[in-house]
């Protein structure tokens, strides 16, 4: 499962949008988990983000195409932070802002019970039938 602390360290040039193929319009990204290895190396976990068909102002992948073609964005280093603050691109995301904003908005959007992790939300979320899944689209 992807942590606030590692979706914060994510840089700009491991996510790919294809757009002229089979697979046009997702985004596919790598993380290296830092916090686990198998062997004493690094584990690399392939993601794809399926864009939304009906919301189009949630959709991560629109989300992603507003930052990569954002003018201020365009000459950034690879090297740089994927997720940057929206009142001022050059700064990078914190992790307690992406933890804040999954506890305030994205965990309201899958359950309505109280005191719910993300662990445990992505837990329940990984044995539900891929049908019942309306906010990760995988």
């Amino acid at each position: 499962m992807l942590q606030p602390s590692t979706l914060s360290t994510l840089r700009a040039a491991v996510a790919h949008l294809h757009e002229h193929s089979k697979d046009s319009g997702r985004l596919y990204f790598q993380v290296v988990t830092p916090k686990e290895t198998r062997g004493k190396r690094r584990i690399t976990k392939p993601f794809t983000v399926h864009p939304h068909s009906e919301d189009f102002e949630s959709c991560p992948v629109q989300c992603f195409k507003a930052l990569r073609d954002h003018p201020a964005l365009r000459l950034r280093p690879a090297n740089s932070n994927l997720f940057v603050k929206s009142n001022n691109v050059s700064q990078p995301l914190s992790s307690s802002t992406v933890s804040s904003w999954l506890h305030l908005h994205f965990i309201p959007l899958c359950t309505n019970e109280s005191r719910v992790s993300i662990r445990s939300l992505a837990l329940d979320l990984g044995i539900s039938p891929q049908a019942n899944i309306v906010a990760l689209g995988n």
